[in-house]
């Protein structure tokens, strides 16, 4: 059976190492999902980077890694949300530079 369409390959994670530039906006979309709000932000879980925050958080690790190809830097915000002690507060950091 001969394929009639061919998929991209997806683009691969920042290599290990690499600093990854988390955005205010995403560090703010990260912040509302797990509860904490930016002032002056307005609420944003329900657009579509949002519910992909929502779907990162919710991901195992293999699902998460394929999305991590697509979105790195949402990844590794979610990430850092998760599992650093200072994470809320580098993302509140992130947030509020303008």
């Amino acid at each position: 059976m001969t394929p009639t369409a061919t998929c991209p390959i997806p683009p691969r994670p920042a290599p290990a190492g690499e600093q990854l530039q988390i955005s205010p906006d995403d560090a703010r979309l990260v912040l509302q999902h797990f509860g904490h709000q930016t002032p002056g932000a307005p609420c944003r879980t329900g657009t579509f980077r949002g519910r992909l925050v929502a779907l990162i958080a919710e991901a195992d690790r293999a699902n998460r890694a394929v999305l991590a190809g697509a979105y790195p830097t949402l990844v590794g915000a979610v990430q850092l949300a998760r599992s650093s002690p200072t994470g809320i507060d580098t993302l509140l950091t992130i947030a509020n530079a303008h």
